[in-house]
């Protein structure tokens, strides 16, 4: 079950989120829980894997979107700093880079189902 305290074992400071969802922690969990369903995930992770950097922009993009709203800063600043690579084109190990993003979500999406 996800509380506000395994979020701040995650590294995850819950206060800037819970603001943005006037503090009301139901809707905030909610929230989580839709976007670490999210499918762009899973399309990230293909997209690096088979080097379709234009898709995984795009999946990289809209997930800065969503996770930025939220406040999921652990999952936030590792994927911004991507979405800036890819939209320049940089050369980068994208897939070791996204490992750290996918625990932190997988992680968040076990304690959104419990």
């Amino acid at each position: 079950m996800l509380t506000l305290e395994k979020m701040q074992e995650l590294g995850i400071d819950p206060k800037e989120g819970l603001t943005r969802c006037m503090n009301n922690e139901v809707f905030f969990f909610k929230m989580i829980a839709m976007a670490v369903a999210n499918e762009y995930f899973d399309t990230l992770g293909y997209s690096l894997e088979k080097k379709d950097f234009d898709s995984a922009f795009e999946a990289a993009h809209a997930l800065k979107g969503v996770i930025g709203n939220l406040a999921l800063k652990p999952i936030y600043d590792p994927l911004a700093e991507m979405t800036e690579l890819l939209r320049a084109k940089k050369d980068a190990d994208y897939v070791s880079m996204y490992r750290p993003i996918k625990e932190i979500r997988d992680q968040l999406l076990a304690l959104t189902q419990d």
